[in-house]
């Protein structure tokens, strides 16, 4: 293994003047074209783990999840991985599906500089304790108790949106299935969903609007409830992929026509979206950008460790993406 010393033996520049390099020092420009020629020559790659290291650093990120198991989280860690490779950082991934699994102290074990989180409920004590430490920032929803750094879907504006959308298409019968109301994100887009048709004067009857979990197998259950009303909705906003990819398998097991007998609107998922007949129409979260917007605040919190404490919040814009699932009752 290449040594300071086989780089010394090369260039004739002392140990000093070479370590004095490599750990950021300025040196004579001839002095740094010998390093660096002869450490082409040689091969040399310095251990920039034991550097920085030996000045406290970690130059790592830790991307906390709850679990790997859907292509959300998975999104978010390529979006951060790639805003902050620019800047030098690594990412080191942890997932706490569990209580007791320990991942925020596995983090700071490992001397992350900071965190970016879709935080699992039962580590938001830990995270506030490590946000006294370093920056961390979440995603998604807001753990209760864990008043940090944020970056958000604006959850109330894509509930708007998907009502717009139906009331717009002549809807008045509309129906939801939504996610558990307990997790801010699902309560924040029933409640746009809401306000909206309260705003156009419709007053969505209890039987239309089930709330459960967040799960494929929810969101079945929840839309076969809806299709057995005593006089089913035209249209039904479903609030989260999940539920989305649950309430078409009851419309299809049903017998039902997707845009002909329900009209329908999901969340996420163009791919989902563009498998259906005729092409589901989508409230999409434009994850990669909220994956950056995560990355620049953390950035900025590392290069002004002394600046302003106040959380910051940041939402994120969604995306409608029409499809035709959507009828026109007039037509």
């Amino acid at each position: 293994m290449t040594t300071y010393k086989d780089l010394q033996r090369l260039t004739g520049l002392s140990l000093a003047t070479i370590s004095k390099h490599y750990n950021g020092g300025t040196v004579l420009p001839a002095n740094r074209r010998a390093i660096e020629e002869a450490a082409a020559r040689l091969g040399f790659r310095p251990n920039g783990i034991a550097r920085n290291l030996r000045f406290g650093r970690s130059r790592t990120v830790g991307v906390l999840l709850p679990a790997l198991t859907d292509d959300f989280h998975l999104t978010i860690i390529a979006g951060v991985e790639l805003a902050l490779r620019d800047a030098g950082l690594s990412v080191l991934v942890a997932t706490s599906p569990t209580p007791g699994a320990g991942a925020v102290d596995l983090l700071l074990g490992r001397m992350v500089e900071g965190i970016i989180t879709v935080p699992p409920a039962h580590d938001a004590p830990a995270l506030a304790r490590a946000g006294a430490e370093i920056p961390v920032i979440q995603l998604d929803w807001e753990a209760p108790g864990l008043d940090t750094d944020r970056v958000y879907l604006d959850n109330l504006g894509a509930g708007t949106m998907a009502a717009r959308l139906l009331l717009d298409h002549g809807h008045r019968r509309i129906g939801a299935v939504g996610g558990p109301t307990e997790i801010s994100t699902a309560r924040d887009r029933l409640a746009g969903f809401r306000a909206e048709l309260d705003r156009a004067g419709i007053t969505p009857e209890g039987e239309l609007l089930r709330t459960g979990p967040a799960t494929v197998a929810g969101g079945q259950a929840a839309m076969q409830r809806i299709l057995a009303a005593r006089d089913r909705p035209t249209a039904v906003f479903c609030a989260s992929h999940h539920l989305t990819l649950g309430a078409l398998i009851a419309l299809n097991d049903s017998g039902l026509r997707l845009g002909r007998d329900v009209s329908m609107i999901g969340f996420d998922n163009r791919e989902l979206a563009m498998a259906t007949l005729p092409r589901l129409s989508i409230i999409e979260q434009p994850t990669h950008e909220i994956a950056a917007r995560a990355a620049e605040l953390l950035l900025a919190r590392l290069a002004d460790p002394g600046g302003d404490s106040a959380p910051v919040t940041v939402t994120v814009d969604p995306v409608l993406v029409a499809g035709t699932s959507v009828a026109r009752l007039d037509d």
